[in-house]
Formats: structure tokens, C-alpha cells, sequence
């Protein structure tokens, strides 16, 4: 290929002349080409032709940001024939610098994952037929598939030690790993997600380089890539936790992909050191094929130093899945079939016990053994007990990492105090696992471990830590222990080094190769995982108080758990996430106690934590929680008090737990009284997530993933004044014919029109003038009923009215509502006339567990007074009035601020660049410049770019103007 000239084949070609520069490459010449774009020429050895047309085909398929394009020739082929066989081929080129010379973090690890699951998962769509299984199964050193055969060339390698390591590693891929591998299903993977293949700008990663796409298990993608983030790693497993679990969020991984993913690891990692070995035999002067060889054995001799145990359930738990497989089963085994015995101070379950409190929190712990005896004589306590994950600051000695955010602060065990001498016991059956004294500055002292075994064998571990010395004197490895039988007394604080008589109690169904060196207080970052490896050991104390502390772990762990515990389809606020743990008033606090003005949560109608509200459920939940099958006060005062709120004849209620549930049941109360199945909702209209409500929610179906309009359903145009169809003087009328229009043409007849009087959703559309009346008077000339949606406006938060419908003059067939009515607390209703109740009474019982139970009835009520008593519909016309008027005199400085609408403490405030451009950008970078000047705002509409507020109806004027400053150089912010 020497011959052949790249500035021709650019211009002959592709018809572009520009600056050329060569690349670095493994296997073929590598161009650079700036033009007024830049691009990369690659020419390819002959007896490429099958591999280069498949890997042209996967390029072209993917169209994934960052991903390299293949452009045309001028003759309109994507490669080209050149003399002696060759081929070119020219792609778009993709910014970034490549991952190994670039600064990245724990969060850019995670998009990557997310990024080669994503390519790999668009590649398994291409079909292997026979022609493409012959080329993506050729003979290549770069097919992990086909490591095994490394091992006859493990001979190049010189250093003795590496080489045994290699060889180690491959022999254990062959006899034990390949079985499992195979096993697995295969498609096509990029095979080479190394950190000079992987470029970094900004946020945003590119993938390049597709010349080893191979058919294999999507596993061995991602160990690939994990090969090469293990490179000058200290914590090279930590390091790529994130990488995993961002892969596993896109491409989920089974438990048996990870289980062989360490080994994997290591396979690839000897793959390159053997490839270099016979590669430097042969081409000794290429240092590209040597770029990664200067830390690649270290990585491995790392990782053959690091337990495979621990590492798996690490793996695990970065995806959600509890850390040790076998973990349950021990837990199943204490919980049901296990009979323990005492630990300590026999009978325990009758002894008097102190619980004491060596968390963080608290300032004045008692450390000291005096201190320790004089709260436990206060309460003539035997023992005490010191928690299980609890987080501490009492672990101050080096081995405790104590500076870093992975330092190690949560108990393990749970601490049983009594006088130095006390006897110790064995609460099973068992043998003697190891002993020691382990006499560092803050250490176990003398300890003991015992093996158990489960009924069905397996193996678990309990230790007994600060024991005196004379209890490690008669003991054997292999000594066999009975349930009941003593194997040790309390030390002294002089031989528990530095701590005052007690035993640390731990169980384990893992040493992760610790041995006696085990964990007994867990990384702050890992507490999930060690969970799973240590399990609280009250299983076997069953000490009836309880002794899991559930220590409080960062804002980071919370999100790392979340993206694997939870559906990724349930969103977070903000950029950067905030924890959230404590609402009072107006106000949320997060874990650093900082405070946000809270202009989102209509949840909190009355204002988070009202103390009537909390009283109210504290109350009648120690008295009485059951269900509506019993006669109680509480439901039906509530009850009576709610359908007073509402005009005749809307009399009859049911109580529900949210407002999806409501609207569910809605529905089928519109099927029983109308016996049809016809539907009409308002485009961008929401009425909850259940399956049948879903169907009449346009923001949904018509919507991202959305399935499209049902065949019952009916859209009707959203009669928007400010940027709809229609506006000005008499649109509500024109909205109102079209509305005719959606009813003659439903495929279904009409059971009932679901609408809201003022759509949150749509962008807190206020309807236009007299469409409702017109539309409710269509529906029930053709045979429906109407349903007003009160779930986010109702119980007087548009101020002007108690309910949002009563805004439009008209009375609904059908009131949902929910999200004020508890406060917080799932509560929810619909409420009906007796006509329709009557239908729905067909002979089918209508049940709900929890509807209407005395707990909630009794803080629906509070909920009610406090409306009542704190006068807060007048509150929202006034505190309404004044803060819409105020944003309105903010608008004529502010040409962004393109309209301001609603009622009361319902409001809209929509951002427009111009009369047709939504400021959606802009709508986003005020929400964050809000978020960290302390206030909470979100955004609604079909373009993101409609301020709602609506926040708890307590609000007052200086609350407010705090918002208005907050506002008002938020938007000078954004408009610079």
C-alpha cells in the first residue's frame, strides 16, 4: 500500500482537496483530511473485500451520535477498488481526544457503558448469515472466543512471573470459562472498545474504529472495554462499577454474563499481552502495537491479586442484583430452619438491654467504659447493644480510609456490651474457621471466626471480636462447636486496643478472601453490597427491639442504587439531582440543610408537614387502620364534608388511593351508566398512568413511546388563546365546532369527555371562553356524560372558585380528584351523582383495600379544615393576583416572557424567543439558575417551555418576592 496516493484518491474520488496527515494504526494506512470538514481516508490491504462491505453495513446502520459515517465516492459507492486489490474508504471525522489522554470521572464511565450497550445492542440486529458468520468467525487475535489457543504461545513472554499469570488465566478461560460462554447468545459486537478508540469532547463520547467486529456474547464487549479502564487503576474493580452499570441500564446484563465477566476481563488483558509478544517478534518497530504494553501486565498481576468472589458481587450489586447470590438462602435458612442459641447473657431475649448510639449524629457518645456503664445502670439494663449499620466517627485508625468517600464508617456487626469476663457463646453449630489477635490500634483484638453450614450446605461465617486472650488458648482450626456451648469471654480494653468490653458480633456469607481481616465496617459507598456480604446479624440475636440503624449514605450512592433499583422511566428534577429530606411550610431541605422555596409540589396543599395534618394521621393511626367494611366516623364526615364543596346532585364518593386510580374508576363508571366505550380527552391533556387512563391521556399516547390513539378515543384541538388555532374574541366558540366535528367521528359511541378546567399539562392552559359549556352540552346531546379532571386544580387552589370546572360555569356528570387531598398521603376520590352510582351498583361488589380507611379519612378532614380555617382560597386569589401581576410587570422588560395565565395559585408563565419560537433552552437553564439561587421550578407544555407554579397554598407576599428576584435575574441570565 506504500505505492498508493492518498491526495489522488481524495480528489479522484471524493472530489476533495485538503491538508493530509497520517494516523496511527494496527493494520491499515490512516489519513487525517481537513477541508472545510474534516475527515479520515483509511486504505485496506486486498483479501479484505467480505470484512470491509460488512463492517460498511454496520456503520451505515448504526446513526448513532458520535459514531463515524461513512461518506460516498463521487461515483456513489462507500468503498472503493484501487489498484492491486486495496480499497478505500472515507469517514466523517469525530471530534474528541481519545479517553486515555483525556480527564474523566465516574459519570463519563457510565455514559460510556451506556454507549457501547448501545452500539452493540444495534449491531446484534444484523443478520448472520452464512457469509457474514464466515467473516466475523475467521481466525483473528483479537476473537476472545478464541483465546484458548494463546496458550501455546505463552512462551514469548520473558518475564516468568507474567507468564505464569497469562497462562494461569487461560487455562482457567478454557476449562471453566468457554463452557459458560458459549452457552450464552452471540451477535455481532464492536470487540474494540479500547481508550485510544474511544474519544472524549466535553460530555459527549464518540466510538471508533469497527475493524474487529466479531460474533460473540454482548459480555465480552463490555469486558473489553473494562479491560482498558482497569489500567492504572489502584481500585481497578471499583474504578469500573460505574462503566457496568451504565452498560447494564441500556443492554441488562444476567446474572450468568456477570458471573464470568472478572475472568473475562482478565482473559482480554492476557490476549494483549500475548498479541504483543508474537506482534514485537514480528514487527518490532510498530509502537502502536506496543502502546498499551507498559501498564497492561501490571493491570493483570492486580487483578490475579483481587478475590473473584468480591469482585462478582460488586459486579452485582453496580446492576441491581443483591450482591451475593447466595446470601438469601443463608437468610431464609436463620429466618425459618435455624434454631440459634444465646450469643450472650443467657437468657437474652429476657435481658434487660440499653441500645446506645455511636452514630454521627450524635455529639456526646458514650465511648468509654464509665460512660457506657453509667446509661446502662440508669435503666438497670444487662447489656447493651450498639447497632447495625449504624454510621460512625469513632473509626479513626489509618486502615479505615477515613479521608476518602470511601471511607469506612458503617458497623457491620451489632456490639453486645457487658463487663470484661463475660461468657461468649456459639448460637450454631459449627466448626472453628480461624483465630488471631489482631492487636492494631482499633482493631478486632483477639477474634474468633466459626464455619457454619445451611441445611442445604451452604457455607456461612459468624466472628467474635474483642475477646480476651485467654479464650484463643485452647482453640484448633477444625474444632468442632455446639450450639450453646461457650467459646470465649470478653477482654478488657487493654487487649481490645482501644475499645471498652463488648463483642462485635458479625455475620457473613462471604470472606472475599479477607479471612480474619474481613470488613467490619463498610465503605460509605458500598453499604448495599455489604448488606448482601454481611447481613444484619439479628437474624441470629433476634433481639425483638430491632438493631438496624439504616445509617443515611450520600446523595451519590442514593442515584448509583436508583439507576438499578428503580425503572429508568421515573425521572428525576434537575441537572444535578438533589436528596430531599425535609419539608416544612413553603420550604424543602435538603441533606446539607440548605432550603428551597417550593413552587412545584401542589401535593402539599396546605404546606409540607402541617402540624394538623400529621397530628390528625399520628392519631388515628395508633388507634385504628382497616378497611370500609366496618362502620366508622371518619369516612363518612369526611365524606359528607367533601360533597358539600361540590354543587347538586354530585353526592356520591368513593375514595381511592392517587389520582390515576380515580380516573380509572371514572371511566368505569362513564362504561356502566352509558353502556358505551367512546372517549374524547383534550390533546396534551394527562389523567394518570393506570392502562385504561393512559388510553384517554394524548400526552402520553401521542408522546414519546406512545402507542398512538386508541380506536375508542377521540383528540379534541386544546383550546389554547394564546398560541392555539384560534385566538382572540370568540374562540372558545370556534373551538367548540370543531369539538362537534371529534364527536361524529368517534368509531365508538360516546361514553364520556375527560377535560380539565384548566390543562396542566398542555401548559396551564385556561380554556377559552365558553368552549366547556358548548362542549358539555354537545356531549350529553350525544349520549355521554362529562368528567372534570380536579386532581391538580381542585379543593380551592385556582382561588377564584373551590373547583377548577366551576371556573366555566358548567356542573360535570363526574369530579376525579387527588393529589391535595392527603397532603402527601396517597388520597384520592371521585365523586358522582346517584344516577350513575346507581349504575355502577350492578351486583359487583367495588372493594378497595385502602380507600377511604380511617387513617386516611381522618387526614383528609385536616386537610379540609385547614382550607377552611386558614382561609386559603382567599389566600390564593390574593397571593395569585399578586404574583401573576408582578411576572406580568417583569414581561415589559422581558420580551422572553411571552404570556402569564391561570388563576389563583395555578399559574402559567410561557417563554417564547419570538411570537412562533418557544424558549425551551431557556426555559431549562432558568430552572437550574432557580434551583441553585433556592427556588424550585419545573416547566409543562408539548415544548417544555411553560413555567407552571403552583406551589402549597400557604405561600405568602414574602415568599413571593424572594421568587421575583430569583425570576427576574434568572432571566437576565438566560437572555445575555
Amino acid at each position: 500500500m506504500k505505492d498508493l496516493n492518498p491526495e489522488a484518491i481524495l480528489k479522484d474520488h471524493f472530489g476533495l482537496i485538503g491538508e493530509i496527515s497520517q494516523l496511527p494504526g494496527e493494520r491499515d494506512l490512516n489519513f487525517k483530511v481537513v477541508t472545510d470538514q474534516v475527515y479520515v481516508l483509511k486504505l485496506y490491504e486486498a483479501g479484505n473485500r467480505d470484512w470491509l462491505e460488512l463492517q460498511d453495513f454496520a456503520l451505515r446502520m448504526l446513526e448513532i451520535a458520535g459514531i463515524p459515517t461513512p461518506i460516498q465516492s463521487k461515483q456513489g459507492h462507500f468503498l472503493v477498488d484501487l489498484p492491486n486489490g486495496c480499497t478505500a474508504r472515507l469517514l466523517q471525522w469525530v471530534d474528541g481526544e481519545p479517553w486515555a489522554k483525556s480527564e474523566t470521572d465516574s459519570n463519563l464511565l457510565q455514559t460510556l457503558g451506556a454507549k457501547i450497550a448501545l452500539v452493540d445492542k444495534k449491531l446484534a440486529t444484523i443478520a448472520i448469515n452464512e457469509k457474514n458468520a464466515q467473516v466475523l468467525n475467521r481466525q483473528f487475535i483479537w476473537n476472545l472466543l478464541q483465546a484458548g489457543s494463546l496458550i501455546a504461545e505463552t512462551n514469548l513472554i520473558k518475564d516468568l512471573v507474567l507468564q505464569a499469570a497469562v497462562t494461569k488465566v487461560l487455562q482457567n478461560f478454557k476449562d471453566n470459562v468457554i463452557p459458560k460462554l458459549r452457552a450464552l447468545p452471540t451477535q455481532v459486537i464492536h470487540n474494540d472498545g479500547n481508550d485510544y478508540n474511544i474519544l472524549v469532547d466535553g460530555d459527549r463520547l464518540g466510538l471508533i474504529d469497527f475493524g474487529d467486529i466479531v460474533i460473540a456474547p454482548k459480555i465480552v464487549g463490555l469486558a473489553v472495554c473494562a479491560a482498558y479502564m482497569v489500567l492504572e487503576k489502584d481500585e481497578p474493580i471499583k474504578e469500573i462499577l460505574p462503566l457496568i452499570r451504565g452498560y447494564h441500564m441500556v443492554a441488562p446484563l444476567t446474572p450468568v454474563e456477570l458471573e464470568i465477566l472478572f475472568d473475562l476481563i482478565q482473559v482480554r488483558l492476557a490476549m494483549s499481552v500475548v498479541n504483543a509478544a508474537i506482534q514485537s517478534k514480528s514487527a518490532p518497530a510498530n509502537e502502536y502495537l506496543l502502546i498499551s504494553q507498559g501498564v497492561v501486565p501490571d493491570a493483570l498481576i492486580k487483578l490475579a491479586k483481587t478475590d473473584r468472589n468480591h469482585s462478582h458481587f460488586r459486579f452485582r450489586d453496580a446492576c441491581g442484583y443483591e450482591g451475593n447470590p447466595n446470601s438469601r438462602a443463608i437468610r431464609q435458612y436463620l429466618e425459618t430452619v435455624a434454631k440459634p442459641s444465646d450469643v450472650v447473657c443467657k437468657p437474652f431475649a429476657s435481658a434487660k438491654k440499653y441500645f446506645f448510639n455511636w452514630s454521627i449524629d450524635n455529639p456526646a457518645l458514650p465511648r468509654t467504659e464509665a460512660e457506657l456503664n453509667a446509661l446502662m445502670a440508669q435503666v438497670d439494663a444487662q447489656v447493651s447493644i450498639g447497632y447495625y449499620c449504624e454510621e460512625r466517627n469513632v473509626y479513626q485508625g489509618e486502615a479505615f480510609n477515613i479521608k476518602s468517600p470511601s471511607a469506612r464508617t458503617f458497623h457491620l456487626g451489632v456490639d453486645l456490651g457487658m463487663p470484661a469476663g463475660s461468657a461468649v457463646y456459639a448460637p450454631l453449630d459449627g466448626e472453628v474457621y480461624a483465630f488471631n489477635d489482631n492487636n492494631t490500634y482499633l482493631d478486632y483484638g483477639p477474634v474468633i471466626m466459626l464455619k457454619h453450614l445451611t441445611d442445604t450446605g451452604i457455607p456461612f461465617w459468624t466472628l467474635y471480636g474483642h475477646l480476651s486472650r485467654t479464650s484463643l488458648l485452647p482453640l484448633t482450626v477444625g474444632m468442632k462447636v455446639k450450639a450453646g456451648d461457650q467459646i470465649a469471654t470478653m477482654g478488657v480494653e487493654a487487649e481490645n486496643v482501644g475499645w471498652p468490653p463488648h463483642t462485635h458480633f458479625q455475620l457473613l456469607t462471604d470472606l472475599c478472601g479477607m479471612g480474619l481481616d474481613v470488613h467490619g465496617v463498610a465503605p460509605r459507598d458500598e453499604v448495599s453490597l455489604w448488606r448482601s456480604i454481611s447481613p444484619n446479624p439479628n437474624l441470629i440475636l433476634r433481639i425483638k427491639e430491632g438493631a438496624d440503624a439504616h445509617g443515611k449514605v450520600s446523595p451519590e450512592v442514593i442515584r448509583n442504587q436508583r439507576d438499578t433499583v428503580l425503572s429508568q422511566n421515573l425521572s428525576l428534577n434537575f441537572r444535578t439531582p438533589l436528596q430531599i429530606v425535609k419539608g416544612e411550610g413553603a420550604y424543602l431541605f435538603d441533606q446539607s440543610g440548605r432550603k428551597y422555596l417550593d413552587l412545584v409540589n401542589n401535593v402539599a396543599h396546605v404546606g409540607h408537614g402541617h402540624s394538623r395534618v400529621v397530628a390528625a394521621g399520628a392519631s388515628q393511626m395508633a388507634a385504628l387502620n382497616t378497611n370500609t367494611r366496618y362502620l366508622h366516623q371518619n369516612i363518612v364526615e369526611y365524606g359528607r364534608a367533601l360533597t358539600n364543596t361540590l354543587p347538586d346532585p354530585l353526592t356520591v364518593i368513593f375514595f381511592v388511593n392517587s389520582g390515576s386510580e380515580a380516573n380509572d374508576l371514572a371511566i368505569r363508571l362513564a362504561h356502566a351508566y352509558t353502556k358505551r366505550k367512546g372517549m374524547i380527552a383534550l390533546k396534551h391533556g394527562y389523567h394518570g398512568h393506570t392502562q385504561s387512563v393512559v388510553e384517554i391521556s394524548p400526552y402520553k399516547f401521542l408522546g414519546k413511546g406512545g402507542a398512538g390513539t386508541p380506536a375508542h378515543v377521540g383528540v379534541a384541538e386544546l383550546p389554547d388563546p394564546f398560541r392555539g388555532q384560534y385566538r382572540g374574541e370568540g374562540a372558545g366558540i370556534k373551538y367548540a365546532a370543531d369539538f362537534a366535528n371529534v364527536i361524529s367521528n368517534l368509531k365508538e359511541p360516546l361514553a364520556a369527555f375527560f377535560c380539565e378546567g384548566i390543562v396542566s399539562t398542555g401548559g396551564q392552559i385556561r380554556l377559552a371562553e365558553g368552549f366547556l359549556k358548548s362542549a358539555f352540552e354537545q356531549v350529553r346531546a350525544s349520549g355521554g356524560i362529562c368528567i372534570s379532571d380536579e386532581v391538580q386544580i381542585g379543593l380551592g387552589r385556582v382561588g377564584e372558585k373551590f373547583w377548577g370546572f366551576e371556573l366555566h360555569g358548567v356542573v360535570p356528570d363526574i369530579v376525579t380528584m387527588g393529589k391535595p387531598l392527603g397532603n402527601g398521603h396517597p388520597l384520592a376520590a371521585v365523586v358522582t351523582t346517584p344516577e350513575i352510582a346507581a349504575a355502577f351498583h350492578n351486583g359487583m361488589e367495588y372493594f378497595n383495600t385502602f380507600g377511604g380507611n380511617p387513617v386516611s379519612a381522618a387526614i383528609g378532614q385536616a386537610v379540609l379544615d385547614v382550607v377552611q380555617d386558614e382561609n386559603l382560597q382567599a389566600n390564593a386569589i390574593e397571593i395569585g393576583r399578586y404574583l401573576s401581576n408582578s411576572v406580568r410587570e417583569l414581561s415589559k422588560s422581558h420580551s422572553i416572557i411571552g404570556d402569564v395565565r391561570g388563576s389563583g395559585l395555578f399559574i402559567g408563565v410561557e417563554l417564547m424567543r419570538d411570537e412562533n419560537t418557544p424558549a425551551t433552552a431557556e426555559m431549562a437553564d432558568l430552572i437550574e439558575y432557580a434551583k441553585n439561587a433556592g427556588v424550585f421550578l419545573s416547566c409543562d407544555g408539548p415544548d417544555n417551555n411553560i413555567l407552571k407554579i403552583k406551589p402549597p397554598m400557604i405561600i405568602n407576599r414574602k415568599d413571593v418576592d424572594f421568587f421575583l428576584n430569583v425570576f427576574d435575574a434568572g432571566v437576565k441570565a438566560i437572555t445575555k
